[in-house]
């Protein structure tokens, strides 16, 4: 009987241990299909709540997007100050002038510009063909520093919205305008014309002085910005005829000559200034083609056989001289 009952029980025990095995496994399957189901029919939960739950996990076991290469950096273009590109005028097309052309019956025709003359024609009906070439010739046709070519030449003639100078420009010489301590300088030749000018002004019982000459291109930019970078009225750094050294401003018994009004100094230097190489540079005719307000005051040095020469044929701006000679160098020396 006894045994019998340990039988049993043994049974019992067995049978309790294989029920817990079945069940252990059927609850193992169901959570198997669950999470199978829930891959298909539950939705994934947005990215804020899906952040939300590893509020609390260390960075270490958050999960992280695989590491993508490093992207490839674009070259970096040094800024470099605005600087006009010195390059030689793109060709024309083919289009020259037809033999009974009005344009080519001057000694300063450029057969080059053919296409040109007639366009500026076409937009300036009024103009005289001989007008329309030395305008063309002198860049006119197109806006104040629109296309702005480098002059090399270590004593440059013209310099002006379309003609600047080469960065670190100097002037071959120079030596001070009055005694020698004086801070004003200039070429030498331009402070010999001066002083010339000045002993025939004294013996007329008038009296001239310098203000301003050569400038540095630094000097030229303070003076560029104080002015709020208007054109016309400063010159931009190498535009400016004052760093050539050939460039005076004078004054007169009440301030900037006539910057007040004509007076008689001012006038006696407008009416004499060519004999002695110098020109009036800035005239109020001239405005539309210096591309400054008018000076007075302000006298540049050009030598004598062309100061003569604009003042013999009535030319007022050196533009003007240097459009009708072409063959002429824009090296003053």
């Amino acid at each position: 009987m006894c045994s019998k009952n340990i039988y049993i029980s043994r049974r019992v025990k067995a049978s309790a241990f294989l029920s817990s095995i079945v069940a252990t496994i059927l609850i193992t399957v169901a959570i198997a299909c669950i999470a199978i189901v829930s891959l298909f029919v539950l939705e994934r939960p947005s990215a804020q709540e899906e952040s939300a739950l590893y509020v609390f996990l260390p960075y270490e076991y958050l999960p992280h997007a695989p590491e993508a290469p490093p992207p490839q950096q674009e070259q970096q273009t040094q800024l470099l100050p605005i600087e006009p590109i010195d390059l030689p005028p793109i060709p024309p097309p083919p289009m020259p002038s037809p033999p009974d052309s009005p344009f080519n019956a001057f000694s300063f025709y450029i057969p080059e510009n053919a296409y040109l003359y007639e366009y500026f024609q076409s937009n300036n009906p009024g103009l005289t063909a001989e007008t329309v070439v030395w305008k063309v010739n002198a860049h006119l046709h197109l806006p104040f520093y629109y296309y702005i070519r480098v002059n090399h030449n270590p004593n440059p003639l013209l310099v002006n919205p379309f003609y600047r100078l080469p960065p670190g420009f100097s002037p071959h010489s120079l030596v001070p305008v009055n005694s020698p301590d004086c801070f004003l300088r200039a070429t030498p030749e331009t402070v010999a014309a001066f002083h010339a000018l000045r002993a025939t002004a004294r013996q007329h019982g008038l009296d001239l002085s310098v203000t301003s000459a050569f400038r540095t291109a630094e000097r030229q930019a303070v003076l560029f910005s104080a002015r709020n970078y208007v054109d016309g009225v400063v010159a931009r750094p190498y535009h400016s005829e004052h760093q050539t050294g050939r460039a005076l401003d004078l004054w007169g018994p009440g301030g900037l000559l006539d910057a007040r009004g004509p007076s008689p100094t001012g006038l006696w230097v407008a009416a004499n200034a060519h004999y002695y190489g110098f020109i009036i540079r800035y005239r109020a005719e001239t405005t539309h083609i210096t591309g400054f307000i008018y000076e007075p005051w302000h006298i540049t040095y050009v030598g004598m056989d062309i100061s003569m020469t604009m003042h013999d044929n009535n030319i007022l701006s050196l533009e003007e001289f240097v459009a009708r000679h072409p063959e002429a160098t824009l090296n003053r020396g």
